[in-house]
Parts: structure tokens; sequence; C-alpha cells
């Protein structure tokens, strides 16, 4: 069957199914993306995109690759769909040892890392936007999308070039590639942290991270860049900030708790002693992979069922180029990277009982 014809049904309308809807449309994929309404986890996310682990000093996987292309695709969304919602942030790292500023003086000086840092100054030990003991660097490409009208205009794109279904899906209607009495292709799971249900996927190993973020006001801290010493720091404008994250596991809810509302305050105390005002507490599920990998790749058995899955706390930076190439590797026939493909774990895949 051409690929101009292949019809492909994506369960799942997180930034998952979204995302890889949007690249098989641009082949001239039929594409119908189904929405249940609810997400916890990208509505959720501050959409922060930080090309620099912290810990230690070192490069998010694949950034080189993975940043370019990202400005790309966000600001080719925006042009298309007469918005914005793709900014540019910078972000400083406020460090909390003698010994992560020399990672970091250590690392400004080689070539692979000048994309990503800037050369510390006399400024960036003397900043007083926020407790600044052992000095502070500044990160070069690191943006934020606005999460909600991010998903309020792709979801119009995708209405207009494909079909979206408002309905939670039911495992009992799909038999084979059928469901609900239409025939698709492909069938496309993109269902973040409720992947542990799904028949034919639930038994990779993908956890339900919980994560909570508090909204506050602060007349201290700086509005024109973010802040990350224990917790991140967003600017939203109008001295509001969001503030996070958690990270919690054995709690798949989404109930706000007083003890990460606590535990976030404490964060924030590391750099400013202002007494905040709370004017929002949220919480999400994070589908996330204990080797920080996302899940892709088709079943070893139901050759029509693939899964898109587990792109964790980096995902607005991952989903754009690991989409594109999951859309050529279902079109196209191309290879995907061997640290996604599902295949590292074959042996933990079961067959669903047959219904």
């Amino acid at each position: 069957m051409s690929s101009s014809k292949r019809k492909f049904l994506i369960i799942g309308a997180g930034l998952s199914g979204v995302s890889v809807a949007i690249q098989l449309i641009r082949k001239g994929a039929d594409v119908t993306l189904m929405d249940n309404g609810v997400n916890f986890s990208s509505y959720v996310a501050a959409g922060m995109i930080n090309p620099l682990v912290f810990r230690r000093m070192t490069k998010s996987w694949r950034v080189d690759e993975f940043i370019p292309y990202l400005k790309k695709f966000y600001r080719g969304l925006e042009t298309e769909t007469n918005s914005s919602f793709f900014h540019e942030i910078p972000i400083r790292r406020m460090f909390s040892t003698e010994q992560e500023r020399g990672f970091w003086l250590k690392k400004q000086e080689r070539e692979d890392f000048e994309p990503y840092m800037n050369k510390m100054t006399e400024a960036d030990y003397t900043f007083s936007g926020g407790k600044n003991p052992f000095g502070s660097g500044r990160v070069k490409e690191t943006f934020y999308v606005e999460v909600l009208p991010f998903f309020e205009k792709v979801k119009k794109w995708i209405s207009d070039r494909g079909k979206i279904v408002n309905s939670a899906f039911n495992s009992d209607d799909l038999s084979g590639t059928m469901y609900n009495g239409v025939e698709y292709d492909d069938i496309i799971f993109c269902q973040g942290y409720l992947n542990p249900t799904n028949e034919w996927f639930g038994s990779l190993p993908l956890d339900q991270t919980k994560g909570e973020t508090l909204t506050i006001k602060s007349e201290q801290l700086p509005e024109d860049c973010s802040l990350n010493r224990k917790c991140f720091i967003l600017p939203k404008g109008n001295h509001t900030f969001k503030i996070g994250s958690t990270y919690g596991w054995n709690d798949p809810t989404t109930h706000v708790t007083e003890d990460a509302k606590t535990e976030i305050l404490n964060n924030l105390s590391y750099i400013i002693d202002e007494t905040v005002e709370v004017i929002d507490h949220a919480a999400g599920i994070r589908p996330t992979t204990r080797d920080r990998r996302p899940l892709l790749g088709t079943h070893s058995e139901f050759r029509n069922y693939h899964i898109f899955n587990g792109l964790g706390a980096k995902g607005y930076m991952l989903a754009p180029l690991i989409s594109s190439e999951f859309a050529e590797y279902l079109l196209e026939g191309n290879g995907l990277d061997k640290e996604v493909n599902i295949t590292r774990y074959n042996s933990t895949i079961h067959s669903p009982k047959s219904k």
C-alpha cells in the first residue's frame, strides 16, 4: 500500500500523540487521533528545553541533533498556525557547591560545550537576582513551549488535515486493526502514564512518575531569565512564576500534596528568602523509563501495533526529532535508534490474553 494512503489510528493526544500525528500527516498519511480529553503530563509540564544535565554538567543525550531540529519544528508550527508558543528563555544555573562551579569552568573551555555554555564573567559571580554564593552560569540554546496554546493550536492543525476523535480508548472495541467498525492499517499507542494498562505493551518497564509544580507571585525574582538550583523557576509575566518540580514514585494520582508544596518552597529557599504567595498547585504523571530513553517500536507478534511513549521530563526537547524518525520508520522502513527501540526489552513483552 502506498504510504500516502496509509491509515493510522493514534491512541492518545498528549505530546507523543500530537507529535507523531503531525509527522505522519506531513508525510502524506491518513491520521486519526483519539483524544480522551484528559492529560496529566503534557499539560502541566513547564515545557522547558535545557541542553545540559546539571548534576555533572554533561550534555543531554543527542542534544546536538535535537536542538536544531526542534527550533525548526516549533517555529514552523507557529508560522503555520499564526501563533506564538515557542519562546527563548535564558537559564541561569546557580551553583550549589564549589565542585559544581569547577565542573562548569572545566566544561566551558571545551569546544563541544561552547554552543551551550556562556563563559563565566564577573557579573556571573556577582549576580544578585538570587542567592549566589558560588557564582552562576548562563546556558545557551534554552527555550520553553507555552503548553496550553501549543496544544490548542496543534490540535486544530491536526483536525484540519486529519481527524480527531474525542473519546476514551476501549480495547474491547479493537479487533485486529479495526476499531469501532473502521479499518486502519496501523494502531499507534501513545498513552503516556496509562501504558501499564495497555494489553499489548503494558509489560514494558514504564514508570508513572508524579510531578508537582507551584505557580507563585514574587516581587524579588527576575523576570528576564529562568533560575535553577534545587528547582526550576520559569517567569510567566506580571511577577508570576512556575516553580518545581517534584519526583514522586508509587503515587499514580493527580492529587496535589502538602508534602510536595513544602518540598518545592524549601527548594526555592536556596534561591530567595522571600515569603511568596502560592496562587496555583498542579500535579501530573510523567511516563518515564529507567534508562531515560523513550519506548518506540512494533509488537513482536502484532506487527501492526506500535508504541511511542516514555518521553519523560525532557519530552519537549526529544519529541520533535524522535517523532520524525518514528514516522520514517513506519512509512519508509528506516531503522530506529537502538537506544529507543523496544527490542531492548523484548523479553518483557507479553502477548495479551485472547478475547
